[in-house]
């Protein structure tokens, strides 16, 4: 049986009229002229690899090709040739507005400053906010709003961090505390996972630069000891430091820190394709850090595995797409690094497994072509090695086992870190 990649080899191929006759087929101006880094090894079953033919067809300038509204049978979406824009030199902006927890901006808070962009509308201009160093501890929420720039004046993201502490299995008082605002689970218990996000932002053509976004809610949590209540190895730990669910956002240079699925990449529903660009940025944590349904690249990234919350020498899955099977594209890593810190054991790390979101096996079962399965290219990238060697794609997070026919997940011209 053919792999899903080269089932849609023909279709992608039709696609590519409109990027040729744009100009796109080559990547445009986000994507760099990729070298091979090493002799790539050979495909397996297990450890599938893209020819160079097939590699052709997954590039930023089609996986951001379009957007819009899935049809029953795939067809929908509008195709617009969206490229990611330069967020520019931040020593040319003019902020709007500045936020500084000393007094000395327009807004002590990051929150207040959003607020006071206008709402979206038509031809609405950018509005700028700087924020000035230091750590802002709220819950952020962007709605709706003009097209935003919010960045540091400094090139350290580090000066800048945005954080809280919130987590899947965190109790509150239903009906009366409000996890964040752009997903408040009023009526819930806990936070969930939507709720726990420090920043989130549901709001199209937002850009940022120069930031750190992070949620440190296990940050006591040492090798499965610790956890806080509501919160276990198994359950309840999830704590998003960032969550989008918009259309054209571009990170530059941003960190995204956390533990469990610090990097929420989300839509508005299951036949929703949106869109967002991560360039030159750091993110960071252990199990599926880096998930969702959205179609999100990260280019010229670093993708940081931490060991030091879970078990010793314990294994798990890094990235966990959940792409509808009626798209082509979910998620793609591309000229990246992927590390590990000094605690990592060797060859033990999933690169990633499908979230089957929403799949059940007594009410919802797993039904191919129907149900979420992601997908998920690494490409031209240095892989440390932590990850395992041989196998490195896990089951799905209903069980399903890996395999090359019914997983959309392969590598093109990857090597090992020196």
């Amino acid at each position: 049986m053919q792999s899903p990649f080269r089932l849609g080899l023909v279709a992608a191929l039709v696609a590519s009229a409109f990027l040729s006759a744009c100009g796109g087929g080559g990547g445009g101006a986000a994507e760099t002229r990729e070298a091979p880094l090493a002799k790539p090894p050979a495909g397996t079953a297990t450890r599938p690899q893209l020819d160079g033919q097939e590699a052709a067809q997954y590039t930023i300038a089609r996986y951001f090709a379009q957007a819009g509204q899935l049809g029953s049978d795939g067809s929908g979406l509008s195709t617009d040739g969206w490229m990611p824009p330069e967020v520019g030199e931040v020593a040319s902006f003019t902020p709007d507005f500045v936020v500084a927890a000393d007094g000395s901006g327009t807004h002590t808070t990051v929150q207040a400053a959003l607020d006071a962009v206008p709402a979206a509308a038509s031809g609405a201009p950018r509005h700028f906010i700087l924020v000035k160093p230091g750590t802002y501890r709220e819950l952020v929420c962007v709605r709706d709003k003009a097209p935003i720039t919010l960045y540091g004046a400094g090139a350290d993201a580090g000066e800048v961090v945005i954080v809280n502490g919130n987590y899947n299995g965190r109790p509150k008082v239903a009906n009366v505390e409000s996890a964040n605002p752009c997903n408040p689970s009023l009526s819930s218990r806990t936070y969930g996972t939507s709720g726990s996000a420090s920043v989130a932002i549901y709001s199209d053509d937002f850009h940022a630069k120069n930031l750190t976004f992070a949620n440190d809610a296990m940050k006591d949590v040492v090798h499965g000891s610790g956890y806080p209540a509501g919160a276990s190895g198994s359950s309840g730990a999830q704590a998003v430091a960032l969550m989008t669910q918009a259309d054209r956002l571009v990170f530059d240079r941003v960190r995204v820190l956390g533990h469990q699925d610090s990097l929420y990449v989300k839509t508005a529903n299951a036949s929703t394709v949106s869109r967002a660009y991560f360039r030159d940025c750091h993110v960071e944590g252990d199990v599926d850090f880096v998930f969702g349904r959205g179609t999100m690249v990260l280019h010229r990234c670093t993708l940081h595995y931490l060991s030091t919350r879970l078990p010793v020498g314990q294994g798990t899955a890094m990235l966990a797409p959940s792409t509808s099977p009626l798209h082509r594209y979910g998620m793609l890593i591309i000229n990246s690094e992927l590390t590990a810190d000094a605690g990592a054991p060797a060859g033990t790390i999933h690169l990633g497994r499908a979230w089957d979101e929403g799949v059940n096996a007594a009410t919802n079962p797993y039904v191919a072509g129907r149900s979420p399965n992601g997908q998920l290219l690494i490409r031209n990238s240095t892989l440390g090695a932590h990850i395992r060697p041989l196998d490195p794609w896990a089951r799905s997070t209903s069980g399903r086992a890996y395999s090359a026919e019914g997983n959309r997940f392969a590598e093109f011209h990857n090597a090992p870190a020196r």
